[in-house]
């Protein structure tokens, strides 16, 4: 007859013990590599209007009046209801260094074109746009 126990309270606590500290250092290392992912915008409307033909702009000083070529604009395919948010990675490309803008209409026809990262180099970091009736702000985390 086996009377031995397959798992001891000790063997429990320190494998959990090992366990949290691993996912607390993955966790950690993810925070920390943030800002150096591709640059995601989030757009939280919080106003009583639909937000629509939303795009992402390149400008640098060596091409700043071409912003037709390739990888130099990124429109959204979809827009952003009032009370919603949403998140996106903008697919675009810059050499150097230069800003982004952002450019959306909301449901009454008003065009807004707001500075989302104002000097970037790599394309990589955050922006949250927060979008109400009376202002529009910026948070950038640009790198």
């Amino acid at each position: 007859m086996n009377t031995r126990r397959p798992f001891s309270k000790r063997k429990i606590i320190i494998l959990s013990t090992v366990i949290l500290f691993i996912g607390l250092v993955i966790s950690m290392g993810y925070q920390a590599m943030e800002p150096f992912r591709h640059l995601r915008i989030t757009i939280y409307n919080q106003s009583d209007y639909d937000l629509s033909n939303i795009s992402a702009r390149v400008s640098s000083g060596i091409d700043s009046s071409n912003t037709n070529k390739e990888g130099k604009i990124y429109t959204l395919k979809k827009g952003v209801p009032s009370g919603e948010q949403v998140k996106f990675a903008p697919q675009l490309r810059l050499s150097g260094e230069g800003s982004i803008y952002l450019e959306f209409t909301d449901s009454r026809g008003e065009t807004y074109n707001k500075t989302v990262c104002g000097y970037t180099e790599y394309l990589s970091g955050n922006s949250y746009v927060t979008v109400t009736n009376e202002t529009i702000t910026v948070k950038e985390e640009c790198m």
